[in-house]
C-alpha cells in the first residue's frame, strides 16, 4: 500500500494540501475496497488499479470547506511554501494563543473537529516558538500566522452564522457575549496580518 500512499501524498502537494499519511491510507483503503467490490477481486489485487492522482483528487474534494462533512476531515493542512519566521514579542504571542484557544472552544462546541484540531495544532506550534532561547522574541513561522488568520476568520464567520459557545438552544446570557466575539476575532486576525506584513517590508 505504501507504493500508492507516498505518490498520493506527493500528488496532494500541488493541490495545496499537506496530508498526513494516515489520512491518505484511509482514503486509499476505501478506494481499494470499492474497486475490489466492483471488479469482484481481492482487495490486494485491486491496488494496481488505483491511480495516486485520483486519491489526491478525492482528498482535495473531501477536504474542501464547501464539501459535506468537511468539518470532520482530519489531517489535512495547507501546504507551507514560506519557511521564514517573524520575531514576535511574547506579549503578542499570548494574544494569539488566547484567540486560537477561543476559536478551538467554539469549533469544538459546534462539532467542527477539523477546525478545532487545526487551532490546537497552531497553539502547539506557537508554544514551541515561545520556548526558543531568545527571552524577548518568539520566532513564529509565517505559515502559522497565515493559518491563524484563516482559522480566526472562519470561526468568526461561523459565529455570525449561528455558532454559540453554548449551543443548547436556550439564551442564558451567552447571546450578548457571542455577538461581540466575531469583531474581536477579526481584530486579532488583523493583528496577525500586521505581524505577517512586517516581514515583507
Amino acid at each position: 500500500m505504501r507504493t500508492v500512499v507516498v505518490p498520493a501524498s506527493r500528488a496532494a502537494l500541488p493541490r495545496g494540501l499537506d496530508v498526513v499519511p494516515v489520512a491518505v491510507r484511509n482514503v486509499l483503503a476505501h478506494a481499494v475496497d470499492s474497486v475490489a467490490e466492483g471488479m469482484g477481486i481481492q482487495p490486494r489485487s485491486a491496488l494496481p488499479y488505483i491511480d495516486p492522482a485520483v486519491i489526491a483528487d478525492q482528498i482535495a474534494q473531501a477536504g474542501a470547506e464547501s464539501a459535506d462533512g468537511a468539518e470532520q476531515a482530519h489531517g489535512i493542512r495547507p501546504v507551507r511554501r514560506d519557511d521564514r519566521t517573524v520575531p514576535t514579542e511574547r506579549g503578542v504571542t499570548g494574544r494569539l494563543l488566547m484567540a486560537l484557544a477561543q476559536a478551538a472552544k467554539y469549533a469544538t462546541s459546534n462539532g467542527d473537529s477539523r477546525t478545532a484540531q487545526h487551532a490546537i495544532d497552531l497553539v502547539c506550534e506557537i508554544g514551541a516558538a515561545i520556548s526558543a532561547p531568545d527571552p524577548a522574541l518568539a520566532p513564529i513561522p509565517v505559515g502559522v500566522l497565515d493559518e491563524t488568520v484563516q482559522v480566526l476568520e472562519r470561526v468568526a464567520q461561523k459565529i455570525e452564522g449561528g455558532w454559540s459557545v453554548c449551543p443548547c438552544g436556550e439564551d442564558h446570557g451567552q447571546l450578548r457575549v457571542v455577538a461581540a466575539v466575531p469583531a474581536v476575532m477579526r481584530e486579532d486576525a488583523g493583528l496577525v496580518r500586521t505581524l505577517r506584513a512586517g516581514i515583507d517590508r
